[in-house]
């Protein structure tokens, strides 16, 4: 794992998963990816075609988790003003409104 993924790797960490069980779930999953005219329904059909039908459940919370988790990176993440907004901000300043006014 590198980049961005280490950080996931750590974070799983936290909840006991070894380097071992990530790598082999991480090697799995990029296999399944990189098959050409791989698609989501694809990709996800052959993620399914591996999982006993007792472990469905876990599989789906974890989905779902996953889900939940990115959904709330996304709403943290800010991106920086471009140049019409700071101009924006600006006039809005100079007419004697703020971001805080908008809340």
């Amino acid at each position: 794992m590198s980049g961005e993924d280490d950080g996931l790797s750590e974070f799983l960490k936290e909840f006991s998963f070894d380097e071992d069980e990530l790598a082999a779930v991480s090697d799995e999953l990029e296999s399944f990816r990189t098959i050409p005219g791989t698609t989501i329904k694809r990709y996800m059909n052959r993620i399914m075609n591996t999982i006993e039908e007792e472990d469905r459940q876990a599989f789906l919370k974890g989905i779902l988790v996953g889900v939940a988790i990115r959904k709330a990176a996304e709403e943290t993440e800010f991106v920086d003003p471009t140049e019409e907004e700071r101009r924006i901000d600006l006039e809005l300043e100079m007419l004697g409104f703020s971001q805080i006014d908008k809340s």
